[in-house]
Parts: structure tokens; C-alpha cells; sequence
């Protein structure tokens, strides 16, 4: 390209420059413009032949022909080499831009840095749905400046002096401005640098549309069990004065048998045992608090003492609770209690805080515990809504009922669907279904990952604004007989390099808060 560039340049030169006859000139012009952009013409033909008939390669090959027929053959040629040079300086400003990007990935050691490699070299990773609002008004803005460039080719040359030759060549510069190249190309790259950022703040989002979301997000719905507390509570032990030890832990595991709550889980994997299903009946689970069957005919409650307290059924106290504990209920008489870790991660205390900070309107903390437990969660946490006693199923119809477009849920259990928020987020390293993963030693900085969301929003904007700005002005200029062909395309190709370099931004100046992770 380079070499073919420098060609045509020397030719557009000689023809310029060098005294010959005038249709050898207009021949060396036309061979130069052919040799600077034969593979935009190929382009032109296949657009054309899919009815793409708005293409920048059919605008700019039109706007070159025309500036031939009406004189201006060598502006027609310096168009067609400044176009090839800006795009081929805007490809590599974009190539270097994901190079820059892969680097952001690469400080981030990790699982996450080469599922986040291989998602940025998709040609359609940095794509947004910006981009595509950007596209839409663009098709009708180009069809509206067709319309005046042939409005004003035909009528300036009847109500003015104007002679037809300056009002085509007016007509041409409107022509060439109506290309979106300078507003649309560089919102990929911000996309593709936003998406590689956010991982270097532990983050992995499948693609800039989703990344884009979270700048919008309103309300954060956060599953406590894995984030605010172990996911899977830990097995201690049991107190009993009644039973011995075996004798126990065969009621609790024959209560606990057909209970998905997580506790349950806990505690018959703490041993294998065989199970006389058939002495099981009657079986309520009670999410958060605990489980109600009978076993052998007699009525079994495995159940926190708030629960128990409610049905006047009394237990000893012991003071201090030691963890999370379960007491054994055997028609109506106490048994023992069962003895479950149930820690609070304190490196996540802070993450309502630290959302609300960067534009999160409410936080919604949903648990499987009892009401009174999750209600001083929520209060510790600085949560806006509390949601107790909820299982799996009754998460996923809560966030069914609400207004998902602005929604957020965050979770880490192992739910084999994506929920109807506007975006899902496990924490993990592994998640098939979900928009985005965090890396469990980074939730802390998952604010961080908002942040450059609306940075990319901001960035974005302000590029389509700088450069429908420069195309204004230039329509401006061109209207009035104060600009050429070639100077608009060099105008406009360099605002497209600016706005490239400006999605760089994204990463400069302090404007995080959040700590780096290594």
C-alpha cells in the first residue's frame, strides 16, 4: 500500500508539475488515482452488487469520476491517495490500540488473561450498541446529504451565479463529508480497550454491548451465600445430651435427605451413610430457617432459633451462638444442635458502599437465612432492600418481576441459566451462561469495571460529537467556497485519528480510586 501510495503520488506530481499535453495529464492523473485505490473500486463493485449503495467505497470512487468529469481530475486523485493513507494510518492507529490492549491483559496473570486474549481478537468484541444508534442515524444523515449536495448542484447555478462546474464541485466536498467513517471508527477500539481494562481490574465480559449496560445499571441484586458469606457453610460438629453422636447424625441426615439448602448440603457431605427412605415422609423445607419431616412416625424439626422461638417451642440458651448453629427438635422435645461455620468476608463489607459511589440507586441483598439474620445483614452491609428466606427459584422469580433493563445480579452458585437481568455476573472463574465473570479475589474492584463502562459511554460520545463537529464546520466552509475535496478528506481522516487516540483516555489520569490487583 505504502509503495503503491508513494507511485501514485510521484505521478499526481509529475501531472501537476511537468508541461505536457492536456489529455496526457488527465491520463497520468487518472493512472495515478487508479494504482491509489484499485481495491477500493473492487470494493465499490461488491457493495454495489449487494445493493450497498451508501458504502464509503461507492461515495468516494463517485465523488472521484465526477471531480474528473467536471475538471477537478486532480483533486479526484489526491482524494483517492489521502483516503487510502488515512485509512491505512486509522487501521494501523486501530492495530495498535489492540496491541495496547493485550497489554492491559497481560499484566493481569491470570485464567482470566487468556479467555480475554482469545474474546478481543473477535472482530465483533469491541462492537456496541452506541455504535450501532451511531450507524442508524448515520444512514438517514447521508441520504439527507445526498439529497442536499443534489440540491444544491442543480439549483445554485439557477438562482445564483454560481456557474454548474463550482456548485458540482461544492456538491462533490458535501458528498465526501457524508461518509461515517471518522464518527464510527473509533468506538470499537474504545469498545476493545474498555473490555481489556475491565479484566485488568478482574473482570471478564464476553463483549463491549454488555460492558456498555453497566453504565445504565440502577439497582444491583447480590446473592449473599459465596459473596458475603462461605457458599458452602462448613460442617463443626453436633451437641447432644440426649443421643449419642451416631444415633444424632442418623436423624439430622434423614431430616436434612431431600433439602437443597445449603446448610443441607453441608452437612451430608460431611459423611457417607445408607438412608431407610421409607421411614421419611411428610417433608417441608423452610429456606433460611430449616426443615420439618417425620421420620419413623415421629414429627423431626432441624430449624434456627428464631423459627422456634415463633412456635413457642423452647431451647437452651447459651449465650454467644457458636457459628451458624441448627437446633434438633423430636416431637416437640430438644435433642442437640448441629454446629456450621458461617463466616462474613470481610473484604466485600464495603461493595454496597462502594456501588452506590459510582451511581448504583439501590442495593437488594437476597438470602436463605431467617429474617432477622438477614435484616442485621442488610444493615451491616448498607443494603437498601432485604429479601429473606428465598431459594434458587425464588431469586430467579424475584428478579423476573422486576424492571430488568437497568438490573444487575450478582451471584456464585451454580445456576444453568442466564437470570432476566439486563446483566448477570457470577463470581468465578468458570461460567457458561453468564455476562460477565469476576475473579473472587477482585470483587472489591468490580465498581472499578462501572466506572470504565461509563467512561467508554463518555469517550464514545464525545468522539461522534468532535467529529460531526469537524464535519459541520467543513460543510460550513464548503457551502461558502472555502474548501476543497482533498483538504475535507484530510480534515476528516485526521479527526478519525484523533478520536482513536482519544479512546485511549479511557486508561489515563487517576480515575479510579480502587485499588490495582497483581
Amino acid at each position: 500500500m505504502l509503495l503503491r501510495l508513494v507511485v501514485a503520488a510521484v505521478l499526481l506530481a509529475l501531472a501537476l508539475m511537468a508541461k505536457m499535453p492536456t489529455v496526457f495529464r488527465v491520463i497520468v492523473m487518472i493512472l495515478s488515482a487508479g494504482i491509489a485505490s484499485y481495491d477500493l473500486v473492487v470494493e465499490m463493485v461488491d457493495a454495489v452488487y449487494e445493493g450497498d449503495y451508501f458504502a464509503p467505497s461507492v461515495l468516494y470512487v463517485l465523488i472521484a469520476v465526477l471531480a474528473f468529469v467536471i475538471g477537478y481530475g486532480w483533486e479526484g486523485a489526491l482524494l483517492m491517495i489521502l483516503y487510502q493513507l488515512g485509512s491505512a494510518l486509522i487501521d494501523a492507529a486501530a492495530k495498535r490500540s489492540r496491541r495496547s490492549a493485550q497489554e492491559l491483559i497481560d499484566r493481569r496473570r491470570s485464567e482470566f488473561a487468556e479467555k480475554a486474549s482469545v474474546l478481543i481478537e473477535d472482530a465483533q468484541a469491541g462492537d456496541t450498541a452506541m455504535e450501532a444508534e451511531v450507524k442508524t442515524a448515520m444512514t438517514l444523515l447521508i441520504k439527507v446529504m445526498i439529497a442536499i449536495a443534489l440540491v444544491f448542484a442543480v439549483a445554485m447555478p439557477i438562482f445564483t451565479e454560481l456557474s454548474v462546474r463550482a456548485s458540482i464541485h461544492r456538491a462533490l466536498i458535501i458528498l465526501c463529508l457524508a461518509t461515517p467513517t471518522s464518527v464510527l471508527v473509533a468506538m470499537p477500539v474504545a469498545g476493545v480497550y474498555s473490555l481489556s481494562y475491565a479484566t485488568h481490574f478482574g473482570t471478564l465480559i464476553k463483549n463491549a454491548r454488555i460492558l456498555e449496560r453497566l453504565a445504565g445499571i440502577q439497582r444491583v441484586v447480590v446473592d449473599k451465600n459465596g459473596i458475603f458469606s462461605d457458599d458452602k457453610p462448613q460442617f463443626v460438629g453436633v451437641k447432644s445430651d440426649v443421643l449419642d453422636e451416631k444415633t444424632f447424625m442418623e436423624f439430622v441426615a434423614h431430616a436434612l435427605y431431600y433439602s437443597d439448602q445449603p446448610f443441607a448440603k453441608a452437612i451430608l457431605a460431611a459423611e457417607d451413610r445408607e438412608y431407610r427412605l421409607d421411614l421419611i415422609s411428610d417433608f417441608h423445607d423452610i429456606p433460611g430457617s430449616g426443615v420439618d419431616v417425620t421420620i419413623g412416625g415421629s414429627k423431626v424439626t432441624l430449624a434456627k432459633r428464631e423459627l422456634l422461638a415463633d412456635r413457642g417451642e423452647a431451647v437452651p440458651y447459651e449465650g454467644k451462638a457458636e457459628g451458624n448453629v441448627y437446633y434438633l427438635m423430636v416431637s416437640d422435645k430438644y435433642i442437640g444442635k448441629v454446629l456450621l461455620t458461617d463466616h462474613i468476608n470481610q473484604e466485600n463489607a464495603e461493595l454496597f458502599s462502594e456501588l452506590k459511589s459510582v451511581g448504583v440507586q439501590n442495593c437488594v441483598l437476597l438470602t436463605d437465612d431467617s429474617r432477622d439474620e438477614s435484616e442485621k445483614l442488610g444493615t451491616q452491609l448498607n443494603a437498601d432492600e432485604v429479601y429473606a428466606e428465598f431459594s434458587d427459584e425464588t431469586k430467579l422469580r424475584y428478579l423476573e418481576q422486576l424492571d430488568n433493563t437497568d438490573t444487575l445480579y450478582l451471584y456464585t452458585n451454580s445456576l444453568e441459566m442466564h437470570s432476566s437481568a439486563a446483566v448477570d455476573v457470577r463470581m468465578s472463574n468458570k461460567g457458561k451462561y453468564a455476562d460477565a465473570l469476576v475473579d473472587p479475589d477482585a470483587l472489591k474492584l468490580f465498581p472499578g469495571t462501572i466506572m470504565i463502562s461509563q467512561r467508554l459511554r463518555q469517550i464514545m460520545t464525545e468522539n461522534a460529537v468532535f467529529a460531526f463537529f469537524v464535519k459541520a464546520i467543513l460543510v460550513v466552509l464548503a457551502l461558502t467556497g472555502r474548501c476543497t475535496i482533498w483538504f475535507a478528506i484530510f480534515l476528516d481522516c485526521a479527526a478519525a485519528l484523533a478520536t482513536i487516540l482519544n479512546s485511549i483516555r479511557i486508561t489515563k489520569n487517576p480515575l479510579f480510586h480502587f485499588p490495582s490487583i497483581k
